[in-house]
């Protein structure tokens, strides 16, 4: 077999191995929601295997990866039993719901989560994807983060860092960008996250 045919090969199976991703965002967000739905809350409803604990690495993974990389600013994260909207809005324009349905299978886990931005004021949904993919329990460029949440959460989150972090990281890069003005950038520097 040829190098080059050794690529192409190569190349095919790297996005075979990639998650399947879908999204989409309200056709007048940048109009009304870009300036109106800043402020949000991470919601992860119902409990994943309805454990509490995985609930709550996911909801914390994804405020802090969202606070990280996108232009939101998350200062409430949870998982709860059932989402209802009105007892996420306190304070806050808008909720990310997040549905997530894993599914270990030794050293992998598939995973599909489903998510919702809803604006407060109304419960319109201004975005919604869906993300399902299979990622390893132990993959190595997640070592320090696994070693991170472990300590922080417990030992049995352990197996659901990696596929929780590379499906939501997947999932959240689809989230359109808010326009902060100079008040909202001095509150999202301030949480430091």
């Amino acid at each position: 077999m040829t190098p080059r045919r050794l690529c192409w090969i190569a190349l095919l199976g790297l996005v075979a191995c990639g998650p399947s991703v879908h999204s989409q965002v309200r056709s007048d967000y940048e109009q009304i929601d870009r300036t109106q739905v800043r402020r949000i809350e991470v919601v992860v409803a119902p409990l994943p295997t309805g454990d509490a604990l995985q609930g709550q690495l996911w909801s914390l993974l994804a405020r802090r990866y969202i606070n990280q990389h996108r232009d939101f600013i998350v200062k409430k994260h949870s998982a709860v039993a059932e989402f209802t909207l009105a007892q996420h809005c306190n304070g806050q324009e808008g909720a990310l719901h997040l549905a997530v349905v894993p599914a270990p299978a030794g050293a992998e886990v598939a995973v599909e989560v489903q998510g919702e931005l809803l604006r407060c004021r109304d419960g319109e949904i201004v975005w919604s994807g869906t993300v399902k993919g299979k990622w390893r329990s132990d993959e190595a460029n997640v070592a320090e983060l696994r070693g991170h949440y472990v300590a922080e959460l417990g030992a049995g989150v352990e197996p659901m860092v990696a596929p929780a972090f590379y499906a939501l990281r997947a999932l959240l890069e689809t989230l359109p960008r808010p326009n902060l003005d100079e008040a909202a950038e001095m509150e999202k520097i301030e949480l430091g996250e």
